[in-house]
């Protein structure tokens, strides 16, 4: 019985320790000992940013994260080291599948980034899109600017012209529509402002 209970107890342990292992392995990371022995400087900090979870747009949170840490200069190694604090959800997942030692630089890791998630983005939608805007019923002048500026983003090449023809075309009120024809104003902004 002492001889059973001794073999059970090893074999827990060893598929306790091949578990540990395997976790173990699970956070190693991608990158090459030159991005991970890279000191950090005491000043440094870590951008706050919103995290990418791998469904808004990739080159957007790239952009943001470039341009953020960008202020402080850190070394290309640091960049690296910083990217992943910025992933969640889909995308920490995507991190932590990425080989072992495959990253040695952060166009390395911007690259496979982008080629990852830019399936995920939304093509952008033609311009006449913004016709099929309208405020509703009982939407506020508010919510449909808001509504109105969101749509706009997802729009490929809308200039001002389009855009204060559009807004106009959604509006229910009568009265302001016909302020915005008396004095029409020449860019989208101040139309916003005015409305």
């Amino acid at each position: 019985m002492r001889k059973e209970m001794d073999e059970l107890r090893n074999a827990i342990e060893e598929k306790t320790d091949w578990s540990m292992d395997r976790m173990v392995r699970v956070t190693d990371l991608p990158f090459t000992t030159a991005v991970i022995e890279c000191p950090v400087l005491s000043k440094f900090r870590l951008p706050q940013l919103e995290p990418f979870n791998g469904l808004k747009y990739p080159q957007d949170h790239l952009n943001t994260f470039k341009t953020t840490l960008g202020l402080q200069q850190p070394p290309d190694e640091i960049l690296c080291r910083s990217f992943p604090t910025t992933l969640k959800g889909a995308a920490r997942e995507w991190f932590t599948k990425l080989s072992i030692s495959s990253i040695d630089n952060f166009e390395q890791l911007s690259n496979a980034f982008l080629r990852h998630f830019i399936g995920g983005q939304r093509p952008k939608r033609p311009a006449d899109h913004l016709l099929t805007i309208r405020q509703g019923k009982r939407e506020t002048l508010r919510s449909y600017v808001e509504r109105f500026t969101r749509e706009t983003l997802e729009v490929e090449e809308a200039d001002d012209k389009v855009q204060l023809t559009t807004f106009k075309a959604g509006l229910r009120s009568k009265e302001l529509v016909a302020s915005l024809t008396k004095n029409p104003p020449k860019m989208m902004a101040k139309m916003l402002l005015k409305a």
